[in-house]
């Protein structure tokens, strides 16, 4: 998790995976079938032995951290810290975007400074008859 404001507009701030994956793009499948695929020459290369499991293998775990950059991708663009044009148009803004420089940030927006609050302790303890 980045700990700057976002440099694109905001569509889902806590997407989840179903979310990520009805938003993967095109470009998103090919770096995924790329990844895989040079994956599998990589084991195909260096597993002399046993050629065919070592590839497979080596797929397989291709196959894992494709998803994975692909899912990271499409968070961060839901996020707005990538692109999200595409995005945009298709599900829209969401409501409460971070406004760069505006007054949060101002104030700190890393550090905000707390409030009144109200005590989650019920009832309220009193110490009085204690020493």
């Amino acid at each position: 998790m980045t700990f700057s404001d976002p440099k694109y507009p905001i569509v889902n701030p806590s997407p989840s995976v179903n979310d990520c994956i009805s938003s993967l793009r095109i470009r998103d499948y090919f770096v995924a079938s790329g990844i895989t695929s040079a994956s599998w020459a990589y084991g195909y290369i260096f597993g002399k032995p046993y050629r065919h499991a070592t590839a497979s293998t080596a797929a397989a775990f291709g196959l894992t951290a494709a998803g994975m950059l692909a899912l990271q991708d499409a968070r961060d663009r839901l996020m707005g810290f990538k692109e999200n044009q595409r995005e945009v148009k298709l599900y829209g803004l969401y409501p409460e975007q971070v406004v760069p420089g505006g007054a949060a940030s101002a104030a700190g927006a890393r550090f905000p400074t707390a409030g009144l609050s109200v005590s989650p302790v019920r009832p309220e303890p009193h110490f009085k008859n204690f020493n």
